[in-house]
């Protein structure tokens, strides 16, 4: 690749998107990655199960080439949209389930799964930014963190990911409330709640969480064992 190989479309945390032409972006990250042909690999794994996800087409060092999606984030759709905060809690709640209901191969464990309870596919990233809007239907994108495990624990993710995210409007805050409670009880609570303590550890270990984040995370995941205990 080219060091300008296309317009950019995007800038994350970590990578940076162009348009190469043809119906494709280039997904470069700005530091060597040893897992990008794993991300890669779990992206056709679940496209091959009927997942919604862009098309593969190769892996180069810190390039992953796949299909342009084109549409709006989740996120950018709420922003539009807000009165339509609860119809896209359910959507969001759907495609979680409906990956929950992928069985994770055995690569995806790292010799973590029990071989006695099924494990599921899990994004540990699915939120509003990660879900383009798209006229055939929503694509989930930013497979990174994908492993496997309890489906019920990546529901957790997203919800400790949603309710933790920092916001200064009161009109946002109370969207962001809505949501949260939304995608609680269309997931289903029972499957979330088991894990949010797992849940908070997990976000408080990953390094791309932002500090104001690390302090929600820490007191939600004290109410947690709160409850836990009593």
């Amino acid at each position: 690749m080219t060091d300008t190989p296309g317009p950019l479309l995007a800038s994350g945390r970590a990578a940076d998107v162009y348009d190469i032409g043809d119906g494709k972006v280039l997904r470069r990250y700005r530091a060597a990655r040893s897992d990008l042909e794993h991300e890669a690999r779990v992206m056709r794994y679940v496209a091959e199960r009927g997942y919604p996800v862009p098309q593969v087409h190769s892996v180069d060092g810190t390039d992953l080439v796949m299909d342009r999606i084109d549409g709006v984030t989740m996120m950018e759709a709420l922003e539009a949209s807000p009165w339509k905060v609860v119809w896209y809690a359910r959507v969001l709640a759907q495609l979680q389930r409906k990956l929950a209901r992928i069985a994770a191969p055995d690569w995806m464990l790292a010799g973590t799964g029990d071989p006695d309870r099924p494990q599921s596919v899990l994004h540990l990233d699915l939120h509003p930014m990660n879900v383009m809007i798209t006229r055939s239907g929503p694509v989930v994108i930013d497979w990174t963190n994908a492993a496997g495990g309890p489906g019920g624990f990546d529901g957790a993710i997203t919800y400790v990911e949603m309710s933790t995210f920092s916001t200064s409007e009161r009109v946002e805050q109370i969207g962001q409330q809505v949501l949260v409670r939304s995608f609680r009880r269309f997931r289903g609570a029972s499957a979330i709640d088991p894990y949010i303590e797992a849940a908070c550890d997990h976000r408080l270990k990953d390094p791309g969480t932002l500090p104001d984040e690390r302090v929600a995370v820490a007191a939600m995941r004290d109410r947690a064992r709160q409850r836990s205990r009593s």
